[in-house]
């Protein structure tokens, strides 16, 4: 019988750490989905306590498994998508049922109040944040894509609000846990947004790139004001510009001939040289 009207996806690559806690907060759903992405560590055997199925996919850095696998597999009305790093707390999953299993609901889409952290800090101030998150979506007017970072999309406009009930009443995304977490994501997640630039024109690309790092200056000293802060708003405010110079270098870095080329030509010429006079 359904309970819910919901069935949860998460997409995970050796989530070992992360993801019973992540499964258990959606364990009320009738449908819980895992895309396992052929996890080496124990994800896999924990998320078998939890998941309704678990779908073996190939490895990826976005979420276009989900996208490529769904079909055929969702039977209730919404669909929630969460990640690794989400955790919901259980007020607010009973009023989700209320609001999915009611027959006179008209919205398409539900707001839900939102709590991210970033280096464990949760502050309206940081360029991390924001109020409600828009994944609880009507099967209906889901909008699939395979455009990066726009995987996921609904086609109406009738969004719910969820009204705010209390800071730790939220679904809670907790990313970058620290300095070397947020390091190691921040490279692969740059260079694989760089790869998906390589068939766009070069200037085009590169003049995108400038203007995000451009804006995200604008966002911690203007929008967001982070540095008031103190120190843990310099951090942040340096960790999120960071990021999108990082994609720069790396869009620039994808449109030219680097080191790994030029480098290869001046060994071959040098070698020439010394076999050369070696030779006399």
């Amino acid at each position: 019988m359904s309970i819910s009207n919901v069935t949860v996806l998460l997409e995970v690559y050796n989530e070992e750490a992360r993801i019973e806690s992540c499964l258990k907060s959606f364990s009320w759903a009738d449908e819980l989905i895992v895309f396992d992405k052929q996890s080496t560590d124990r994800t896999r055997e924990i998320a078998k306590k939890y998941a309704s199925e678990i779908v073996s996919v190939p490895y990826t850095e976005a979420s276009e498994n989900i996208v490529q696998n769904y079909s055929g597999r969702v039977t209730s009305k919404w669909v929630l998508f969460i990640t690794a790093s989400s955790l919901l707390h259980p007020h607010l999953a009973d009023e989700i049922i209320k609001l999915t299993t009611d027959e006179n609901f008209e919205f398409d889409v539900i707001a839900m109040p939102y709590g991210m952290y970033a280096f464990g800090i949760n502050e309206r101030k940081s360029p991390w944040t924001g109020l409600r998150k828009n994944t609880l979506i009507r099967s209906s007017a889901i909008k699939l894509s395979n455009e990066l970072h726009h995987e996921i999309g609904y086609t109406s406009s009738k969004i719910y609000y969820m009204p705010l009930m209390g800071n730790s009443e939220v679904l809670f995304h907790c990313t970058h846990k620290d300095a070397a977490d947020f390091f190691s994501r921040t490279i692969r997640y740059t260079m694989y947004e760089a790869k998906s630039t390589k068939s766009t024109d070069r200037n085009q690309a590169l003049k995108k790139a400038f203007f995000e790092i451009l804006k995200s200056i604008f966002t911690v000293l203007i929008r967001r004001r982070t540095f008031l802060l103190g120190w843990d708003g310099i951090a942040l405010s340096l960790a999120y510009i960071c990021n999108f110079i990082m994609k720069f270098i790396y869009i620039w870095d994808s449109h030219r001939e680097n080191g790994n080329v030029v480098y290869s030509v001046l060994r071959n010429n040098i070698d020439k040289l010394w076999d050369e006079r070696n030779a006399k």
